[in-house]
């Protein structure tokens, strides 16, 4: 038979292995926890940061790049350009009857090309987080950039036309 403090001893030596298993475990499940708060607060970040960035762009967008919306001042950087054709395809052109239609029709496109694709803007925005102790402590920064081409001003048909004869006109003078 076994004897009956041999089995307590026994049962005893488990629940000491458990506890000197739940001490070297606890600090790793610690580490983990907190990593998984500051990479969640890290992407909210991130996230909010992107958010601010897109939603100025778009409203600076949709008022033709004018008005800054508010709240959204610092944030802008609006750029002008010019689209041009490219001079692979003017050079293709020649310098017969087809290379002088070409070179006419693209002098007479340019304008409109500079009127849709010139113009773009850019969002660029900040948002700061809390770092934990174990990561550094202090505050991280996570940024957000949105690049959107701006819309053309709404027209009526009129102005359309007259638009078009004044960019026609102009032209043969």
């Amino acid at each position: 038979m076994i004897n009956s403090s041999f089995l307590s001893i026994r049962r005893g030596a488990r629940r000491g292995a458990a506890s000197v298993e739940a001490v070297v475990v606890l600090p790793v499940f610690v580490i983990l926890f907190v990593s998984l708060i500051f990479v969640q607060r890290q992407a909210l970040a991130r996230r909010s940061a992107e958010l601010k960035a897109r939603t100025c762009a778009w409203q600076y967008s949709m008022n033709n790049c004018n008005q800054v919306p508010p709240g959204c001042d610092d944030i802008l950087d609006a750029q002008q350009g010019e689209a041009r054709i490219p001079e692979e395809i003017t050079e293709a052109l020649g310098d017969g009857p087809v290379g002088a239609v070409g070179r006419t029709i693209t002098t007479f496109l340019q304008p409109m090309l500079d009127a849709a694709f010139g113009r773009a803007v850019t969002a660029t925005t900040e948002q700061s987080f809390p770092r934990p102790r174990l990561y550094g402590g202090e505050t991280g920064v996570e940024h957000g950039r949105y690049h959107l081409a701006c819309n053309l001003e709404r027209k009526e048909l009129l102005d359309v036309a007259k638009d078009t004869w004044d960019i026609f006109y102009g032209q043969l003078q």
